[in-house]
């Protein structure tokens, strides 16, 4: 019989979302919010895992610049301001608070 290693997986920091979130450049507008979620994968707060402040984001334009709030939904959990610019179809993220 084969024994089996348990795998070990570490939890994302805060750090490290923020990383993630500050490398998003040139993402086509229609995955961007797939992106952002994806940035959060690995990290949670007291637990919980689901995203709040998305459903609130506008509409995207072609070209513009935007203030993104996101965060775990969980009253304690830090809330990012991610800002934005968007310019021919494609949003990149300039700074993270």
């Amino acid at each position: 019989m084969e024994e089996f290693e348990e795998i070990k997986v570490f939890r994302v920091t805060l750090k490290k979302v923020i990383s993630n979130l500050s490398e998003l450049q040139n993402i086509d507008i229609a995955h961007f919010q797939d992106s952002v979620e994806e940035c959060f994968d690995g990290y949670n707060y007291d637990g919980e895992e689901e995203l709040k402040g998305i459903d609130k984001w506008p509409e995207f334009q072609e070209n513009g610049e935007y203030e993104l709030s996101v965060g775990i939904d969980h009253e304690d959990a830090y809330t990012f301001t991610i800002f934005i610019t968007t310019k021919d179809g494609k949003v990149s993220v300039s700074n993270v608070l």
